[in-house]
């Protein structure tokens, strides 16, 4: 045992031969599968919708929105909860158990043992990922009975790129907290409980804005102060002066200036969560969501979701970065 790759193969030994990783990715297959099948039976109502013309005008459903479910709940819960699942215990149980000593009495560096965990973490997530991407596809073929397009396989792939990212960012938090941590227990509750805030940081934000960014809506009801009009009324031969208060028009636009204040520091903020930059770049990457009049092309798609993808590869450097920089300088 002399290298990275070696103590990866061993961890991967260990994790594929594993009950927990079998019953895990069990779960996170046959949930995969059921998110698919949502999006199939909303598939189906839309395509009968455009077939039929009704409303107005309906756009022609595309077979990447089956995933749309499945990218927008289930992959950010469960793929965040496999990865952490995987990687709470990567460190902790070793050193619980007293075989990290003996591991290091190898002639092995401390940097291939964080490093060759990392990288088997990394590929177990990756074919994990792979497995379900596949099995959920070859449902959606199965139900439709259409193959997808060139440019919809490309968006699908470019999803599970990002999806690998975001869950190799967890992998990352697990073996973070695993490290800093002498509990497993507690390496795992610190990872979950993490994971539950970044899912519901724009809630959580958005409850913060409207504390910072206040609206009083009492002022609809006062009106400016009123001006002296000239109203020529003939009232028993006399001319009267009535005092007619000035409509208030500016309480429309305070109101609207308050939520996109609201809605620009939510966003502002929101995008140090890692879900939410997962989500957003899913999103865009799969051109469910969009400005324009027409959907995005895949080249316009890449470039508008690249910037997410590439803010959460930083975090995953910053997070492993951070556990090895502890593992390294711990006395074991």
């Amino acid at each position: 045992m002399g290298s990275k790759w070696d103590i990866g193969r061993k961890q991967l030994e260990d994790t594929f031969s594993s009950r927990k990783f079998l019953l895990i990715f069990g779960l996170f297959l046959l949930l995969s599968v059921g998110s698919v099948h949502l999006g199939v039976n909303e598939f189906e109502e839309e395509m009968d919708r455009y077939e039929q013309g009704a409303g107005a005008a309906p756009d022609e459903p595309s077979l990447i929105d089956v995933f749309g479910f499945m990218a927008g709940f289930n992959l950010p819960l469960a793929a965040g909860i496999l990865a952490i699942l995987l990687s709470y215990d990567s460190v902790s149980k070793e050193r619980e158990e007293g075989t990290i000593e003996l591991l290091l009495s190898y002639p092995v560096y401390r940097d291939e043992v964080i490093n060759g965990k990392f990288l088997s973490g990394l590929f177990t997530v990756a074919l994990a990922l792979l497995i379900a991407f596949i099995a959920a596809s070859g449902y959606v073929i199965f139900r439709i009975g259409q193959l997808p397009e060139l440019s919809e396989v490309s968006r699908l792939g470019f999803m599970w790129i990002g999806s690998v990212v975001y869950m190799a960012f967890f992998y990352g938090l697990g073996i973070l907290f695993s490290t800093a941590l002498r509990s497993s227990r507690r390496a795992l509750i610190s990872s979950m409980v993490l994971l539950m805030i970044f899912i519901a940081t724009p809630f959580l934000l958005g409850m913060v804005a409207g504390h910072i960014y206040e609206y009083d809506s009492s002022a609809n009801h006062h009106a400016q102060p009123s001006q002296i009009e000239v109203v020529d009324t003939e009232v028993e031969g006399e001319r009267i002066i009535e005092d007619r208060p000035e409509p208030d028009h500016s309480s429309g636009d305070s109101r609207e200036e308050v939520m996109a204040e609201r809605t620009r520091f939510t966003e502002r903020y929101s995008r140090f969560s890692p879900s939410t930059s997962y989500q957003n770049y899913v999103g865009l990457m799969i051109g469910t969501e969009y400005d324009g009049e027409f959907p995005p092309t895949l080249e316009e798609s890449l470039q508008q979701a690249s910037g997410y993808l590439v803010f959460l590869i930083s975090q995953t450097m910053l997070v492993f970065a951070t556990a090895y920089t502890i593992f390294m300088r711990q006395d074991l």
